[in-house]
């Protein structure tokens, strides 16, 4: 027997199941106690459709690998995973770090953040992506909602390898819980949040870092201005935006570095092969803020042509 929430007092194996935290597209995420180790917890766990899918079970557990190898602090930790087996429901629980507070969208509701302020979260993020694509993992949904920021100022990306780990789903499941798409497509896969999704990605084509880097330009130029490079009145209207829209440059504060714009508009190159390249790239032109140094030129200019393009001419 399975059952799609779970109430009050549940006792979920060794934790007991405190309140709902939150419901996305395959899950749902609640607030438990561990009582053996006398600290609060995250526990989430699959819909029931979900439960029901063999393929979907494995993903999960590899979802719990994947975040495994992502030992970082600007990552929310795993702690392991939990099954029942009672007469009443059986269930599989991914158990993580409980991190407090609004995430950075519920702060953005009410104003943009001050480039001093937003400057140490930027940085804080571009660490928690580094660690990732540096073991091949691509987060694929980074967003506000995704990160939060404790009180202690520090960064916590959550929700890190879903989308990798769901990558090759070519079902369709339920998005009415979730503004996360999964959808299968007949070129590939359209999975993330619209409006912070690369072209490549909202194309259903294989996406790769740049993705995550377009992802992250997307959400540094929210922080500055309190509102969305990319949006519509519809799905359809955003999709469409981040194909063949601009955001509007002149919303970004004219106070901030003009380098740091200009990483902005880098990251947010709708051809891949423009875009920054690297996440440390970012970083390191943000190290450059209050640097005796001249701003670094864009790394494109810097590139050698490539030497079968005079070939091509020559041909």
């Amino acid at each position: 027997v399975t059952r799609m929430s779970l109430d009050t007092g549940t006792q979920f194996g060794r934790y007991e199941i405190r309140s709902k935290l939150g419901v996305g597209g395959m899950g749902e995420v609640y607030r438990a106690r561990d009582n053996r180790l006398n600290r609060d917890v995250a526990i989430k766990v699959l819909l029931d459709s979900s439960l029901r899918d063999p393929d979907r079970m494995a993903r999960f557990e590899r979802e719990a690998q994947v975040l495994a190898w992502l030992n970082h602090p600007n990552i929310a930790a795993i702690y392991g995973l939990e099954e029942t087996n009672e007469a009443t429901f059986n269930q599989v629980g991914l158990v993580m770090e409980l991190i407090e507070g609004p995430t950075l969208a519920d702060r953005l509701k009410t104003a943009p953040i001050q480039f001093e302020d937003a400057l140490p979260i930027a940085k804080q993020i571009i660490d928690a992506l580094e660690v990732a694509h540096e073991r091949n993992i691509i987060h694929r949904d980074l967003k506000p909602a995704n990160i939060k920021v404790t009180d202690d100022g520090v960064v916590k990306v959550l929700d890190f390898g879903l989308a990798k780990v769901f990558a090759t789903d070519s079902s369709n499941p339920d998005l009415s819980h979730s503004p996360t798409l999964l959808k299968g497509t007949e070129a590939g896969v359209i999975l993330g949040t619209a409006a912070y999704m690369s072209p490549e990605q909202a194309k259903g084509k294989v996406v790769d870092k740049r993705s995550d880097i377009w992802a992250f330009g997307c959400v540094l130029f929210e922080m500055l201005t309190g509102k969305q490079p990319f949006s519509g009145e519809t799905l359809t209207d955003t999709l469409a935006s981040v194909v063949r829209g601009e955001p509007e440059w002149d919303q970004l504060p004219p106070s901030i570095p003009p380098h740091v714009k200009r990483l902005i508009q880098r990251c947010l190159e709708k051809d891949a092969k423009r875009r920054v390249r690297d996440i440390g790239d970012a970083r390191y032109e943000l190290d450059q803020i209050g640097s005796s140094d001249p701003p670094p030129v864009a790394i494109e200019a810097q590139r050698p042509p490539r030497r079968w393009a005079s070939i091509v001419l020559v041909l």
